[in-house]
C-alpha cells in the first residue's frame, strides 16, 4: 500500500467536484489557495509502517475543502475479505433487498438451503456497477479498513484514529467496476455523498467539507500493516493485537454502583414489566397494547429472570420469577417441543402470530431458533441458582426443560442444521443457513450435565463442528438477531465464544478452548475500544458518556449498544482463564462498565430525542455513535434488552466487577 496525498474540493454539500493528487513537500494551488503538504513515513516493525500526514494552507483561504491520504491495496479481487469493524465482514457483498424495518424473508426464502440475504445496507457489490462504501468514524466499532487476499495468502490493515482536530475522519472505500482495484480515501472532514439512514445505503447527506484559512490545516497519522496471513483468523488475529492503537486512550465512566443499577432496574422490571394476569415478566411494558408484551430468550425472557434470581432480588422478585418459570417451563411449550416464541393477547403465540395479512409473506407460525437456545440455557442456569439456594426443582419444570433440549436433537438430526427460523409447531426448519443457533450448543451441554445419556453432547459437539466450519472459520456469523435477516452481527458470533467454551468444561478437548478464542478475537471487532467524541449539545455529550465497551449489535441497525445481546461476557473471563490471555477479561470489563452510565436516574435522566425523560431504570439500547436514524448521541423512549444485560452481569461478573 502506497500512501498517496490526496485533497478534494467541493462545489456543493456531498458533491465532490475537483479531486487531486499531491506530491508531499511540494506546493500546490489548489481551490483557490496556495499548500502545502508533507508525508512522512516510519517502520514500525515487520511490515509496518506510522504515515504522518499534514496540509495546511500558506496563502489565501481555500473553500469547501476536505484532505488526506488515499491507498489502494493492491491485486484486489471479488474473493477478498473486506473488514470495516462493526459494519463490513466479508464485504457485506450478499444479496440485498430493499425493505422496510423489520426486514423478513419473502415466501421464495423460506427454504432451508436459502442464501445469505440482507437489507439495503453498506456493501460491496454483489452485482455489476458501481461499488462503493462510504462511512465516518463513528459508524465503526473502531476505525480501520482491513483486507485479506486468500490467493496470495496477505493481510493488509489500515488504522486510523476517529478524529483530526475538530473534525471527525471518513472512510471513502471505491472498488472497481471490473473489480480488481480498491482504493481507501481517509479524509478530514470526513464528507459522504451518500449517507446508510435506517434500511437504505444511498439516503442524502448534508456533510459539509471545510475552509481553510492561511495558516490553518489538517494533520492525521495512520498505521499501515502488510503481513502473510494464512487464513481470514489471521486477520482478526492481528486486529484484536492491534485493537486500540492511534487510539485515545480511555477513561472510566463515571463513579457508579452496580448493585444500585441492578435494584433500578429489578423495581423497573416490578414497575413495568410484571403482568400479573400472565403470569410472567414481560419484555415490554405490559400496560401497553404492544403487539408483542413477552418473548421468550433474545431480549430477556426468561434470561431476566435467572439473572434477577442470580442476582440477589428481591422476594418479591423472586416469587414472581419463579411463577414465571413455572409458566414458561409447563404451559409454555408448544406441541413441537420448543418454547413459543411470544405470548399476547393471553394465549401463547409463535413469532409471526400477527401478521395476518393474505399478502404477507411470513404467514407461517415460525419463531427464532435461537430463542430456544437462550431459554434453555438460561432456565438451566436458573435451576442450578435455585438449588444453590435450597430450592429443589419441581419435576415438571425439569420434563418441560428436558423436552426443549429433545426438541433440538430433533432438529439437528433431522436437518443437519438449526436453521435461523424454524415452525413453531413441527420444529422443522422453515429459513435455514445462519448461526442463530449459536448458543444451542453451549444449552445442550447444560442438559448433558443436567440430564444425561449422550445424546445431548455428541449433538452439541457435531452442531459446534458445523457452526465452526461454516461460520467462525470463514469469518462471518449471522442470524443471531430477529429483525436483521441474515446481516452479519455479534450476538451469533459471542454465543459461539459460550458454546465453544461449555463444550471445552464438558469434554475437557482443548481444540475447543482454541476456538472459543478465534470467536472472541472475531467478537472483539464488533466492541468500541475508545471513548467516541460526542457533540457536547447532545444527551451523551451532556451526560459525558463514555463508548469503551459498547457493542455493535449487528451490521444493519447502525448503533452500538449497552452490553452483549443478551449476554453478560461470563465466557470471555472463563476463556481468559483457560489460556492465561487477559486481554479477553479486559475485553469483557469493558463491555460491564460501559452499561451502568446509561441507566437513567433521577439524577441522570436519560431524556429522548421526543423530550420524554425515560423513568429509572430503564435503559435504552441506542449508543448512536452514528447519524445512520437522526439521532447522534441520543435515545429513543423506551426500554430495552440492554437492562437483561445488566441484570447478568450482576449476577454473573459480580466477583470481578467488585474486583475492580
Amino acid at each position: 500500500m502506497q500512501p498517496r496525498i490526496v485533497l478534494a474540493h467541493y462545489q456543493g454539500p456531498s458533491c465532490a467536484g475537483r479531486v487531486q493528487i499531491a506530491d508531499p513537500d511540494q506546493p500546490l494551488e489548489f481551490a483557490g489557495a496556495g499548500w502545502t503538504t508533507r508525508l512522512t513515513r516510519q517502520p514500525i516493525g515487520e511490515g509496518a509502517e506510522h504515515c504522518d500526514f499534514e496540509a495546511r494552507v500558506t496563502r489565501g483561504v481555500a473553500t469547501g475543502c476536505a484532505v488526506g491520504l488515499s491507498l489502494t491495496i493492491p491485486d484486489w479481487g471479488c474473493g477478498h475479505f473486506l473488514l470495516m469493524p462493526g459494519v463490513v465482514y466479508a464485504g457485506n457483498r450478499f444479496e440485498s433487498r430493499k425493505l422496510g424495518y423489520p426486514p423478513k424473508h419473502q415466501a421464495s426464502d423460506c427454504r432451508p438451503d436459502v442464501p445469505t440475504l440482507i437489507a439495503d445496507i453498506p456493501r460491496l457489490n454483489a452485482g455489476a456497477g458501481g461499488s462503493r462504501i462510504q462511512l465516518l468514524a463513528g459508524a465503526m466499532a473502531r476505525p480501520a479498513v482491513a483486507a485479506f487476499d486468500p490467493v496470495r495468502r496477505t493481510g493488509w490493515i489500515i488504522l486510523a484514529p476517529p478524529n483530526a482536530g475538530d473534525f471527525e475522519l471518513g472512510f471513502d472505500v471505491v472498488e472497481g467496476d471490473d473489480r480488481k482495484s480498491l482504493e481507501v480515501r481517509i479524509t478530514a472532514p470526513g464528507v459522504r455523498e451518500q449517507r446508510y439512514q435506517f434500511m437504505n445505503a444511498a439516503a442524502e447527506c448534508s456533510d459539509r467539507a471545510a475552509d481553510f484559512c492561511e495558516g490553518q490545516g489538517v494533520s492525521f497519522g495512520l498505521e499501515l500493516h502488510a503481513f502473510t496471513c494464512a487464513s481470514v483468523q489471521g486477520l482478526f488475529d492481528r486486529l484484536f493485537e492491534l485493537r486500540t492503537n492511534l487510539l485515545p486512550p480511555p477513561t472510566l465512566p463515571r463513579p457508579s454502583s452496580f448493585s444500585e443499577a441492578f435494584a433500578l432496574v429489578e423495581d423497573h422490571y416490578n414497575r413495568d414489566f410484571w403482568w400479573e394476569k400472565a403470569g410472567l415478566y414481560g419484555t415490554e411494558r405490559v400496560h401497553l397494547d404492544h403487539p408483542n408484551p413477552y418473548q421468550a430468550g433474545w431480549c430477556g425472557g426468561i434470561i431476566a429472570e435467572y439473572a434477577l434470581l442470580a442476582g440477589g432480588a428481591s422476594e418479591t422478585t423472586r416469587k414472581r420469577c419463579l411463577t414465571h418459570l413455572e409458566k414458561s417451563l409447563t404451559e409454555g411449550i408448544s406441541p413441537s417441543g420448543l418454547f413459543y416464541g411470544k405470548y399476547a393477547r393471553g394465549e401463547w403465540r409463535s413469532d409471526c402470530w400477527h401478521e395476518q395479512s393474505e399478502d404477507y409473506a411470513w404467514r407461517r407460525p415460525l419463531t427464532l431458533v435461537r430463542r430456544q437456545g437462550d431459554a434453555l440455557l438460561y432456565a438451566l442456569r436458573a435451576f442450578e441458582t435455585l438449588e444453590e439456594q435450597g430450592q429443589t426443582i419441581p419435576e415438571a419444570w425439569l420434563a418441560g426443560a428436558r423436552r426443549v433440549a429433545e426438541s433440538l436433537v430433533h432438529i439437528w438430526r433431522k436437518h443437519g442444521q438449526f436453521g435461523q427460523w424454524v415452525d413453531q409447531f413441527t420444529g422443522d426448519v422453515v429459513i435455514g443457513n445462519s448461526a442463530s443457533g449459536g448458543i444451542i450448543p453451549a444449552a445442550l451441554c447444560a442438559a448433558e450435565q443436567r440430564f444425561g445419556g449422550g445424546d445431548f453432547l455428541r449433538v452439541a459437539r457435531d452442531a459446534a463442528e458445523y457452526f465452526y466450519r461454516d461460520f467462525t472459520q470463514p469469518g462471518v456469523t449471522t442470524g443471531g438477531p430477529g429483525d436483521a435477516l441474515q446481516c452479519p452481527d455479534s450476538e451469533s458470533s459471542y454465543a459461539l465464544v459460550e458454546s465453544y467454551v461449555a463444550l471445552h468444561e464438558t469434554t475437557g478437548e482443548t481444540h475447543w478452548a482454541d476456538r472459543a478464542g478465534e470467536a472472541a478475537r472475531q467478537f472483539a471487532t464488533w466492541v468500541m475500544p475508545y471513548d467516541y467524541r460526542f457533540p457536547p449539545d447532545s444527551l451523551f455529550g451532556r451526560l459525558d458518556i463514555r463508548t469503551t465497551g459498547a457493542v455493535f449489535a449487528n451490521a444493519q441497525n447502525g448503533h452500538a449498544a449497552p452490553g452483549i445481546c443478551t449476554h453478560s461476557g461470563l465466557g470471555l473471563f472463563k476463556l481468559a482463564r483457560l489460556t492465561g490471555n487477559a486481554r479477553y477479561a479486559e475485553l469483557a470489563r469493558a463491555i460491564a462498565r460501559m452499561i451502568p452510565q446509561c441507566v437513567s436516574t433521577a439524577e441522570h435522566p436519560m431524556i429522548a430525542k421526543d423530550g420524554q425523560v425515560l423513568p429509572p431504570g430503564w435503559i435504552n439500547e441506542r449508543v448512536n455513535t452514528s447519524d445512520w436514524d437522526d439521532n447522534l448521541g441520543g435515545v429513543f423512549h423506551g426500554p430495552c434488552w440492554s437492562e437483561a444485560s445488566l441484570l447478568l452481569s450482576w449476577a454473573e461478573l459480580r466477583g470481578e466487577l467488585e474486583a475492580d
